[in-house]
C-alpha cells in the first residue's frame, strides 16, 4: 500500500513538473518582449530593435511595453530578422494600444523602400475605418487584397498576420478576420530594414507616426495555424491586461 501511494505521488509530481511544449517557440526567429525597456531579441537569434526619437516605456500587456509619442518615435530592426520577408511563409504577432484619434493613417510595422506599389509590407492603424490597413504586395497588380481586419471596441488589440503559400490571413484577438488568396505567391523582398512607426509613406505625406504602445512582438519563419494563433493570444488575453496603468 505504501509503495502504491509513493508511486501515485511520484506520478502526480511528474504531471505538475512536466509541461508539454505548446509548439509556439518553433521557428520563432525574433521575439521582442520590451520588458527591460530595450530592444533585445529574446529568441536568441541575434536581432535588435533600435529606439529612435520619442520612444519610451510604459505599462504593456505584461510588464513594460514601448510607448511612441506620435511625432518622432520609431523603431528600426537590425540583424537576421530582415531576412525573412521574401516569398516564404511567415507569421507576425504583436499587441497594440492606439492612443491618437486622427484622420491620418498611423504607421505600424512595415518593410518597404518607398511609398510606391512594389515589394511592400506595411501595416497602419486606421482610426477612421477602425481597422488595421494591411498592404502586402509585390506590384500594382500582384498583391493580397481585402486583407485589412476590422477592429472591435477596446483599448488593447492582439494583431496577427500569417502568410502561407498563396494565402494570407489576418487575425484580431486570436480570431481569423480576413483571408486572401492569390494563384501565385507574392514576393515582398526588399533592402529596407523592418521598422515600426517609420513607413516611407510618412515622408510622402500619406501617414503619420504611431502614438500609443507596442508590446510582445513575435516573428515566425512559418505559418501558424488558426489554433496556434488563438493559443498565442490566450497566453495574454486582453481581458487580463491592466487597462488603467499609472506607473
Amino acid at each position: 500500500m505504501r509503495t502504491l501511494l509513493l508511486l501515485l505521488v511520484s506520478l502526480l509530481l511528474l504531471s505538475v513538473v512536466y509541461q508539454p511544449s505548446s509548439g509556439l517557440d518553433k521557428d520563432l526567429v525574433a521575439y521582442f518582449r520590451f520588458n527591460h525597456c530595450d530592444g533585445r531579441d529574446a529568441s536568441g537569434m541575434g536581432s535588435y530593435a533600435r529606439f529612435v526619437g520619442g520612444v519610451g516605456c510604459w505599462c504593456g500587456v505584461e510588464d513594460e511595453g514601448v510607448q511612441f509619442d506620435g511625432r518622432t518615435g520609431h523603431l528600426v530592426f537590425e540583424g537576421p530578422i530582415n531576412n525573412y520577408f521574401t516569398t516564404s511563409d511567415l507569421t507576425i504577432s504583436f499587441y497594440l494600444k492606439p492612443e491618437a484619434h486622427t484622420a491620418f493613417l498611423e504607421s505600424l510595422l512595415g518593410k518597404r523602400e518607398s511609398c510606391g506599389e512594389e515589394f511592400a509590407l506595411d501595416l497602419f492603424h486606421n482610426f477612421n475605418r477602425q481597422e488595421i490597413t494591411t498592404i502586402f504586395q509585390e506590384s500594382e497588380f500582384k498583391y493580397f487584397k481585402d486583407l485589412s481586419p476590422a477592429l472591435p471596441d477596446g483599448r488593447w488589440f492582439h494583431v496577427a498576420l500569417v502568410r502561407q503559400g498563396i494565402y494570407a490571413r489576418t487575425y484580431i484577438n486570436g480570431k481569423l478576420v480576413r483571408e486572401s488568396r492569390r494563384c501565385s505567391g507574392v514576393d515582398i523582398s526588399n533592402t529596407a530594414p523592418l521598422s515600426f512607426s517609420d513607413s516611407p509613406c510618412i515622408t510622402a505625406g500619406r501617414a503619420r507616426r504611431f502614438k500609443g504602445v507596442l508590446d510582445e512582438l513575435r516573428i515566425y519563419d512559418r505559418a501558424l495555424t488558426d489554433e496556434e494563433i488563438e493559443a498565442l493570444y490566450l497566453l495574454i488575453p486582453i481581458e487580463n491586461i491592466q487597462m488603467d496603468c499609472v506607473s
